[in-house]
């Protein structure tokens, strides 16, 4: 089975973005950031480490943890891809790129893949300050790993959306625009359209069919979900977390598919 990572392109996108000082910077951001929520997370926890105050701290440190941590991931993989083919226009690189052997599919899955590697690698950075959620929140390491994993899968979803973006744009400045605008659309719109969708049901509750259109798909929906599982002590079906992976993956799919045809729009 061929080694993805022997993709040249992701091979050299890569190369070069370690040698970048503001990856560092991002990195000690990414850190920097979780630690923080955490300090603050414990600092406001005044109930102590008895058995019977638990819930109450555990609900104040996990939500730091988690949302703070996915939120983090989202916009830093969105905008850290913003820019990968569009600069290469700005650098006059794009011509011995689209005129190497490689075809437009393969210079746009390079591209991703290394995108999303940053993702995950951010991911890792930061895990040890989201195992708070579990040591000291009290947090499953079963639902910690769930969280951990779609916070990142949401971020590799936006992060290829965001390089779609990137393909279309000739410039950095216009493709990070268009991804902030398109993340804050994203985040911002669909519950509004939840209630003016009029999609809520007899018992004033939304019906799980609007959920699905409008909310489950959101980037920390379904950690949410897993959240007020554990601490409400309620039981409810995996259908949001399936319904977001599945939307991501088309999220993935069509901006990996506009890379592709911002890159075959280039003629030398």
């Amino acid at each position: 089975m061929k080694n993805p990572f022997d993709n040249p392109v992701c091979r050299l996108d890569l190369r070069s973005r370690v040698r970048e000082r503001r990856l560092w910077v991002l990195a000690l951001f990414c850190l920097a950031v979780p630690l923080a929520l955490a300090l603050i997370s414990l600092a406001v926890d005044d109930t102590g480490s008895s058995s019977q105050a638990l819930p109450v701290g555990a609900r104040v440190v996990s939500g730091f943890a988690i949302f703070g941590h996915g939120a983090l991931l989202v916009l830093l993989s969105t905008l850290g891809a913003a820019q990968r083919i569009s600069q290469e226009r700005e650098r006059r690189t794009i011509a011995a790129l689209v005129n190497s052997p490689m075809s437009a599919r393969g210079i746009a899955a390079g591209k991703l893949l290394a995108a999303c590697t940053f993702a995950v690698w951010l991911g890792v950075l930061s895990l040890p300050f989201l195992a708070i959620a579990s040591v000291w929140g009290g947090l499953s390491a079963a639902g910690l790993l769930a969280c951990w994993v779609l916070n990142v899968a949401a971020a590799c979803a936006s992060a290829s959306f965001a390089l779609g973006l990137s393909g279309l744009f000739g410039r950095s400045l216009s493709a990070y625009l268009a991804a902030g605008a398109s993340l804050f659309l994203w985040c911002a719109v669909c519950p509004v359209l939840l209630a003016v969708s009029g999609g809520l049901g007899g018992s004033g509750e939304p019906s799980e069919l609007a959920l699905s259109v409008f909310v489950y798909h959101l980037p920390l929906a379904p950690q949410v979900w897993i959240f007020s599982d554990f601490f409400e002590g309620e039981k409810r079906t995996i259908w949001p977390a399936v319904s977001a992976l599945v939307v991501w993956s088309g999220i993935a799919f069509g901006g990996f598919r506009m890379a592709v045809r911002g890159l075959r729009r280039e003629v030398f």
